[in-house]
């Protein structure tokens, strides 16, 4: 399975780069590719704002970068461009998700090993990783719909999960909540 990595996006309301926040010693999408490097076979981050900044920080990790032009466009740009070329299942992941577990990871790729697109939730909220089967990545590429429409029309299997697949950090009010409550290394 190949993860599709996003640290492409603007992060326009928390109002600098959200990714290259601190969280536990190290920046903010170092938690969430971790979870990923234990789970997939292939890492592609796709880049894009301060993508000078993004290789710097993704210096020694074993993943393939990819630079999205369009980033401004959104999350389904991003994820076109990591998938360009592949032919393999995939994870699409957002990088501002630290609190990804182990069992959020399990369960996607249970549903991915029986040929079906899935999502976790969390209390009725879509969440990440998505899950998607090489089957699908031709539709994906040639629809013209919003990414959640097209999941939806695709038949997506939704199953329970924890809040670290929501989770996503992007307001300072959010990060803020992530430092006093997730953090594991107390302020200097």
């Amino acid at each position: 399975m190949t993860t599709i990595f996003l640290l492409a996006g603007l992060s326009e309301r928390m109002g600098e780069n959200k990714m290259l926040l601190p969280f536990n010693g190290r920046y903010l999408f170092e938690s969430t590719l971790s979870s990923a490097l234990a789970f997939s076979d292939r890492i592609i981050a796709v880049l894009g704002y301060e993508e000078e900044r993004m290789r710097k920080a993704l210096a020694g990790y074993d993943v393939e970068i990819r630079v999205n032009r369009e980033y401004r466009s959104g999350q389904k740009s991003s994820t076109l461009a990591g998938m360009d070329g592949i032919n393999d299942d995939t994870a699409v992941l957002p990088g501002d998700l630290p609190l990804l577990k182990e069992e959020d990871w399990i369960m996607g790729m249970r549903y991915l090993s029986l040929n079906l697109p899935s999502r976790p939730e969390y209390e009725g909220t879509p969440g990440n990783p998505v899950f998607i089967p090489r089957r699908l990545k031709k539709s994906l590429e040639e629809s013209s719909r919003p990414f959640r429409e097209f999941l939806e029309d695709a038949g997506i299997y939704k199953y329970g999960a924890s809040i670290g697949t929501v989770f996503d950090i992007d307001t300072k009010d959010r990060y803020q909540e992530l430092i006093e409550n997730y953090s594991t290394i107390p302020d200097a």
